[in-house]
């Protein structure tokens, strides 16, 4: 057993671990390893469907003897459920994180699949679904012995940006407040910490915000990264 805490951040959809010099928990690692944590970034297939990335990060985490803190942004709070439930994890993950997982779905992802947008030919995309992530829970409870812990996200609608808008209206109509890819409902999952006043893409340090007409303001997601890496060390 490793003598330092051990954080696995897990990338969501279209992520990476490092393209280039680009890291998609930017500065995270550096952050924890400051902390004194053990940092281990898996690389899952960008793209794929649940299934596909959790037996990818089982195999790149088969080796580590744990116990494990998961941090999942996005979908990779669904490969973590996965990998937890079906593939062996429950034996060395005590907690679970999730950052803006759309653990009931995504109606954003319903929106894509009923319609001729090429974003439906992803099988993760398709993963997404409402329909499919009810199936997935009705077979994926939560285990008794691991922390589950949440964080959601909103903006008004007039302060998502323009090129993802159109899905937070969307996700507004059929389940209220939301970051333009998942709701505060669908991101609430066990003992949920607090919803962030940001969209999607900037809990990882990403802003689409394109208007040169209209400002609104600035969110820093690393205060919430390094209150989940208070509270592991407080484990």
């Amino acid at each position: 057993m490793s003598q330092r805490p051990t954080v696995v951040l897990i990338h969501g959809l279209f992520g990476f671990r490092k393209l280039f010099w680009l890291e998609y928990f930017k500065n995270v690692r550096q952050l924890y390893e400051s902390m004194g944590l053990r940092v281990i970034v898996p690389g899952l297939p960008w793209a794929g469907s649940l299934e596909m990335r959790a037996y990818a990060l089982a195999r790149q985490l088969e080796h580590e003897p744990g116990p494990l803190h998961l941090l999942g942004h996005s979908m990779g709070g669904l490969d973590a459920r996965y990998w937890i439930n079906h593939l062996g994890g429950a034996t060395k993950v005590a907690s679970l994180t999730t950052l803006v997982t759309p653990h009931r779905g995504s109606p954003a992802a319903d929106l894509i699949c009923s319609s001729f947008s090429p974003f439906r030919l992803f099988a993760g995309v398709r993963s997404l679904t409402t329909d499919n992530i009810n199936r997935f829970n009705a077979r994926t409870p939560d285990l008794p012995h691991i922390i589950c812990r949440s964080y959601s996200a909103a903006r008004p609608l007039h302060e998502l940006p323009w090129i993802v808008r159109r899905y937070g209206r969307f996700i507004q109509q059929i389940e209220g407040d939301n970051d333009a890819q998942v709701s505060v409902n669908s991101a609430t999952w066990g003992e949920h910490i607090a919803t962030l006043p940001c969209d999607h893409y900037e809990t990882i340090f990403l802003n689409l915000w394109f208007n040169p007409f209209k400002s609104r303001n600035k969110f820093d997601p690393m205060p919430v990264y390094r209150q989940t890496a208070e509270w592991v060390l407080a484990q």
